[in-house]
């Protein structure tokens, strides 16, 4: 358990407030409840759109990092093995990615947020 004060006390209190937990709580199991859960927190919460970086690889095995638009939560529930998916402008097309996908620049206020459910969801498995 997290000592008093420890900043890693209080990203687990953020998240236990996702839940409506009380303080050392057990942080819950990632599921397909919790998920919709974080996703209804997260669609109250995060401002759209908002500019995130995302690494794509591209034939003939070569990674492209660029800057994309994400401009929602998807509601697909069938993805959510992989964790929650938001929608991302490409300019030339619309897709639906993981947001574990995506990388957040330090002074976005959706940071924060975004850190706290990604934590969450790697610790959660």
């Amino acid at each position: 358990m997290p000592e008093p004060g420890n900043p890693l006390d209080i990203e687990e209190n953020r998240i236990r407030a996702v839940f409506g937990l009380p303080a050392h709580a057990p942080l819950p199991s990632v599921s397909k409840e919790t998920l919709a859960q974080y996703h209804e927190y997260l669609f109250g919460k995060l401002s759209f759109p908002f500019q995130a970086l995302y690494a794509e690889t591209a034939p003939p095995v070569k990674q492209v990092v660029r800057y994309v638009t994400v401009i929602g939560l998807s509601d697909n529930a069938k993805r959510r093995q992989y964790g929650l998916f938001c929608k991302v402008d490409f300019g030339d097309r619309m897709v639906e990615l993981p947001i574990a996908e995506m990388g957040m620049q330090e002074d976005d206020p959706n940071r924060q947020l975004i850190d706290d459910y990604l934590f969450w969801l790697w610790s959660g498995r």
